[in-house]
């Protein structure tokens, strides 16, 4: 769901309230505005130029039809059909939903510009106002100028696993981003600006596409799951960036605003959501699960991560405290007996943050009187881990052939 929102929510988001009528003329334009803008962003971004950028001007029917074809490329209808399914599963998004449509109009919904890593293009939407094109291309830009250091189809690759897959967009989106404010503190104020000197970008993110209800209807009404997964790359990436920054004499982290790339690339959201604890100070890699064994029925599997299991907790329960501890997880969505149930492994820090979640699943439960749902404390290889069984109505959760799960790393 993610993977085509990260090329574009910023744009959606930046599109939202500009008023005036300039608009850039032609290519040449936009060509010049790159070259005015270049020398100062690298230096914020942290990398160098490797080569030229292209930009180029698109319609809007002919965005919505790369748009169609990426997403269809990057996410079959079965695997998105299977992630409905999931979401469903967990009381994440109602069962009628059609995920497919929702996700194109919020990919549409005022997009202003993106980057496309295939085509090695900056692509800027015909007849957009001029106030919303500078911060676009800003963004867009330190997209093009991390594709000449890194290969970001394979960092944001669902290869990766759910979790790491949004940590690793967290990082990019956040990059850029915060590269924008910056940018766009200077013009404002005709002088130089430290970005470490900046409030927390995340919060005003938030701030922002709260009050800003108008302009963003589809956004607005949409699950709570896909709007915080669709901004979390933003916000928390913007605020993890920056706390990133502000490490400047870390031994190994270099020049005053690192590129989070590299071996500065989270692999958790949990490392995203807790800079200081889980990824400068001590890494806490995430803890993998595997599943071994038959496959048979085997509709989907992958990870939430802290991010998606806080707003699981939200969702039902109003308070995310629980998800405190997370360490690792995995599930495999089945088939039994005509119906789907959901096979959830995680692991966690210590027993208390374990029995924690466990209790506030069981809560889940008590609320939940469409699902038939089991919780198990137990231990995992020695380590603290709780296992949920949340299956359709009739599906006998003690009948449900839970797959042999085992820790990997």
């Amino acid at each position: 769901m993610k993977r085509a929102a990260a090329l574009l929510l910023a744009g959606l988001a930046l599109a939202a309230g500009c008023g005036d009528d300039d608009r850039p003329e032609d290519v040449a334009t936009l060509d010049a505005m790159v070259d005015s803008v270049m020398p100062r962003l690298t230096t914020v971004a942290g990398l160098e130029q490797r080569g030229p950028v292209q930009v180029r001007t698109q319609g809007r029917d002919s965005l919505r039809v790369y748009l169609e074809r990426r997403m269809a490329s990057e996410i079959p209808p079965e695997e998105l059909e299977a992630i409905r399914q999931v979401y469903v599963a967990l009381g994440l998004l109602p069962a009628d939903l059609d995920l497919k449509r929702l996700l194109m109009d919020l990919y549409t919904e005022q997009v202003v510009g993106y980057y496309d890593p295939d085509q090695k293009t900056l692509f800027i939407v015909e007849g957009a106002q001029a106030e919303e094109v500078y911060p676009v291309l800003v963004h867009e830009l330190v997209h093009a100028i991390q594709d000449q250091h890194v290969n970001l189809d394979s960092l944001i690759s669902g290869d990766r696993g759910n979790d790491r897959q949004t940590a690793a967009q967290a990082a990019i989106e956040g990059h850029a981003t915060l590269v924008m404010f910056t940018l766009l503190a200077e013009q404002a104020s005709g002088s130089p600006v430290d970005p470490r000197a900046l409030p927390d970008i995340g919060e005003q993110i938030r701030i922002g596409m709260e009050a800003d209800n108008a302009s963003l209807p589809v956004f607005r009404s949409a699950p709570r799951i896909l709007r915080e997964t669709m901004l979390f790359p933003y916000a928390g990436g913007a605020s993890f960036v920056h706390q990133l920054w502000l490490r400047p004499l870390v031994t190994g982290f270099g020049t005053p605003y690192p590129a989070p790339l590299g071996e500065r690339l989270p692999h958790s959201t949990e490392q995203v959501l807790h800079p200081q604890s889980r990824f400068l100070v001590e890494k806490d890699e995430p803890t993998e699960l595997r599943f071994d064994g038959d496959t048979t029925g085997v509709i989907y599997e992958n990870t939430l991560g802290e991010l998606e299991m806080r707003i699981l907790l939200q969702e039902h329960l109003g308070n995310d405290a629980a998800a405190a501890g997370w360490d690792g997880d995995r599930f495999r969505l089945l088939e039994t007996q005509g119906r789907r149930a959901l096979v959830w492994f995680s692991v966690w820090d210590d027993g208390g943050a374990a029995d924690r979640f466990a209790d506030a699943y069981r809560q889940i439960a008590r609320r939940r009187t469409d699902r038939s749902i089991n919780v198990q404390r137990f231990e995992l290889d020695g380590r603290p881990a709780v296992r949920v069984i949340d299956a359709d109505t009739g599906v006998d959760p003690a009948a449900v052939a839970v797959p042999r799960v085992r820790i990997t790393s």
